[in-house]
């Protein structure tokens, strides 16, 4: 197959990454994650009974109306993960938070406290750099799958599959009913993708508490959310003898804000007791997004590059509804505990588009209810007073995946709503996360008004990456691929395991007054 470049026919503004459910769930998934204060990640984000802390303002508004002192905090810190891709530096320097209290004496028995708190602090962090290299393609490739889309969705002509059509990626020939079609004849034997992307999601947090006879503590939290997200992508693969035939290269900018509401009660049932429970319940963010991608192809037999594209496209995502339940105590002045559980309904993320009235993106909302499920956190924190002012902390954390089993990208049925996320699509990957696992330790010392606190974080996850979708080789997909590939129908490609495991030291600087 011959493989010169045209200039491209595309209207540029049209093509986007395609906002999938794979993607969202990436971009707005903070509970697989604990960031905030040093004492916060130092018990594992387990403080939603305990409070009195300023990370708490997120998970359970009521824990900052057990502040009876102002308070003012800032976080700083660093992380670094397992790979390095193109001496991309695997370490960052991060600013994690930074807030305070304004603690009001009301004079009042019933209520002698009330409490204003506003905290900036990170939700998500975007850094991270992968390899997923697949050495068994056994004879399918990528466009196989983008040659498919261009038969069959009339919207390829601002996407991946358009841009592969207009630069001569594929053969034509003429079906029995005398209709042309389109397909791939250069077979694959393996590829390579290389991901690195950085940035973050921002909370910005504003709070009022109470306390109730120091009986019962109530407090809502309005939260502003900042998305800030950059990654660069190259997807290669190589034929029978090994020679790369072409590469796909993605940047990928997003950002955006989002608003949501949190409520929460802690209870202390035992007048003569220490132990307490909480619960809080958290809207869905709402989130007005932009993303601008740019992307081209270049053919590495001929050594020619398409023509770059930039596009922009906005649009709206839902996040789901969060429901959390505490229990903590105390014992003495010498040890503290908390068991913290939340339940997220990540099958109910959605998305629409406000350029057209804020019409749902039907076929998409369908696939995230297809492949996503509700997850499940579970927070386990203790903190230990060696001392009168040093107290060391011990945390874990563990949260399910999203992800249903045996899920894929099949982007063929998404094809038939007009306002699809998929006629934007500039690439056929994704990715299934699995169980996130957190261990934290930490330390702290206080004096009388000045507190000092540490914190280690290792987090551990593994991915599941698949570089397209196999469904057009699969009997009865009734794809030109089957009909001209008898010999590849049943073939399947094995996902390939990422590594997304993680480190982190944090340090918070506060003071009580």
């Amino acid at each position: 197959m011959k493989r010169y470049i045209l200039l491209p026919l595309l209207a540029a503004t049209f093509a986007a990454q395609a906002q999938d459910s794979y993607m969202n769930e990436r971009l707005t998934n903070n509970s697989s994650d604990v960031i905030g204060t040093a004492r916060y990640v130092g018990m594992g984000g387990a403080l939603g009974a305990l409070g009195a802390d300023m990370s708490v303002i997120s998970w359970n508004p009521a824990g900052i109306g057990l502040y009876r002192k102002n308070d003012i905090a800032l976080t700083f810190g660093g992380t670094w993960g397992k790979s390095r891709i193109d001496e991309v530096d695997r370490g960052k320097a991060t600013f994690d938070q930074a807030g305070f209290v304004y603690n009001i004496r009301t004079g009042s028995e019933s209520c002698p406290y009330v409490n204003f708190a506003f905290n900036f602090q990170k939700k998500i962090n975007f850094n991270h750099n992968f390899y997923a290299d697949n050495p068994e393609l056994r004879g399918l490739s990528q466009m196989d799958q983008v040659a498919e889309l261009v038969d069959w969705d009339e919207g390829w002509q601002h996407n991946l599959a358009g841009l592969a059509f207009e630069n001569n990626y594929f053969s034509s020939a003429l079906n029995e009913d005398g209709n042309r079609f389109y397909y791939n004849d250069i077979p694959s034997i393996s590829n390579y993708y290389t991901h690195h992307s950085e940035g973050s999601l921002q909370a910005f947090d504003f709070n009022l508490s109470t306390n109730i006879n120091d009986r019962a503590f109530i407090g809502l939290t309005v939260g502003v959310d900042n998305m800030l997200y950059r990654s660069w992508n190259i997807y290669g693969e190589y034929d029978l003898n090994g020679v790369e035939s072409y590469n796909l290269h993605n940047d990928i900018d997003i950002s955006g804000t989002g608003v949501n509401v949190k409520l929460g009660t802690i209870i202390r049932p035992f007048e003569d007791s220490p132990f307490r429970f909480g619960a809080a319940i958290e809207t869905p963010t709402w989130y007005r997004l932009r993303n601008s991608t740019l992307f081209f192809l270049r053919d590495c037999i001929s050594g020619q590059e398409s023509q770059e594209l930039e596009s922009y496209l906005k649009f709206n995502v839902r996040s789901p509804w969060k429901f959390r339940a505490s229990i903590g105590s105390t014992v003495g002045s010498i040890l503290a505990w908390d068991i913290d559980y939340e339940y997220a309904t990540y099958g109910n993320n959605s998305i629409s588009y406000p350029g057209t009235g804020g019409i749902k993106d039907v076929e998409m909302n369908n696939l995230t209810r297809q492949n996503m499920r509700g997850t499940h956190t579970l927070r386990v924190g203790l903190e230990a007073n060696a001392t009168k002012n040093l107290a060391f902390r011990l945390g874990y954390n563990l949260s399910t995946s999203a992800y249903k089993k045996n899920i894929n990208f099949d982007q063929y049925w998404l094809c038939s709503d007009a306002d699809n996320a998929m006629d934007y699509s500039t690439s056929t990957s994704f990715m299934r996360l699995g169980t996130a696992n957190i261990l934290t330790l930490g330390m702290g010392y206080h004096s009388k008004s000045f507190y000092i606190d540490l914190a280690y974080k290792l987090r551990n996850q593994f991915a599941d990456f698949y570089a397209f979708d196999t469904s057009f080789a699969q009997e009865g997909s009734n794809s030109q691929f089957t009909a001209m590939n008898k010999s590849l129908i049943g073939t399947t490609i094995d996902p390939v395991e990422v590594n997304l495991t993680r480190h982190a030291i944090t340090c918070s600087l506060g003071f009580k007054f």
